[in-house]
């Protein structure tokens, strides 16, 4: 089986010092690749009936040159993540995690493929988190991480 040029920078870039900083500190963890496909799993903050971690299904295609999509994953039906188990909180958390929002088919931020369609103003207002070819995946993965250990999260929008 070939791997192709995309894949093989994927598999370096989690090889390589700031995703294996991010897997040794428990904040993320590679779970599967099935290119264009992988799911990462990013941990979540503790409370008693909450998640420890959330899965992440990435559509990976032409990989660094253009951004990932993820969204919410069910490990366990391989299938999106149900609406009210997605992450929860009080502002920013259900801005970014919002099932309703593009049929649920990716996250609410501006490193995500899709979601910076149509929006302009984010290369101004949220530089550091625009994915540019020399990007990796841990700028989303930060990114997701972040929001799921704040204080705005409140567990899975169901609890």
């Amino acid at each position: 089986m070939t791997v192709t040029l995309d894949e093989q920078v994927f598999r370096a870039h989690v090889a390589d010092g700031p995703f294996q900083s991010g897997d040794d500190l428990n904040k993320w963890k590679l779970r599967s690749i099935d290119w264009p496909h992988v799911v990462i799993s990013v941990s979540a903050k503790q409370h008693e009936g909450w998640p420890s971690e959330y899965y992440f299904r990435f559509e990976c295609t032409n990989y660094p040159d253009v951004a990932v999509t993820g969204q919410p994953w069910d490990i366990e039906r391989t299938a999106p993540l149900a609406a009210k188990q997605w992450p929860g909180g009080k502002n920013r958390v259900p801005k970014v995690f919002n099932p309703g929002w593009n049929n649920g088919q990716c996250l609410y931020l501006p490193c995500d493929r899709i979601a910076i369609n149509g929006h302009s103003d984010w290369h101004q207002k949220h530089a550091q988190l625009i994915w540019k070819p020399g990007s990796d995946i841990t700028l989303y993965l930060g990114a997701v991480h972040e929001l799921l250990n704040s204080s705005d999260y409140t567990g899975p929008r169901g609890a």
